[in-house]
């Protein structure tokens, strides 16, 4: 590159708007995203919840048979396979649910 093409270059990134921030500024702003990125790390909107709630939705499952899925579950015997094919869903679907990521507010209490 040339002088001209280096200076350029300097002033088309003076311009940028990125540009005009202090190191202060960028710094409280790398804070603040780190605070809130792990505040609401898994947290869903409040104006979806109401959505999200399976008595709201066109479950393929109800919370009856999302509890006899747990209580019939028994690895290698009447495994997540048996299951998924006998409710017809997803082994993924009957896996979150024993592992307590899906129809978590359904669950028994042991």
């Amino acid at each position: 590159m040339t002088r001209d093409e280096i200076q350029e270059e300097l002033r088309r990134i003076a311009q940028a708007s990125y540009a005009h921030k202090s190191d202060k500024q960028l710094l409280a702003n790398d804070l603040l995203h780190e605070i809130y990125k792990g505040r609401n790390a898994g947290v869903q909107a409040k104006d979806l919840i109401k959505y999200n709630n399976p008595l709201n939705r066109q479950c393929k499952l109800t919370p009856e048979q999302v509890n006899q899925i747990r209580t019939k579950y028994v690895p290698h015997v009447y495994g997540k396979k048996r299951i998924a094919e006998e409710y017809g869903v997803s082994t993924t679907l009957v896996y979150r649910i024993l592992k307590g990521t899906a129809w978590k507010e359904y669950q028994e209490d042991e």
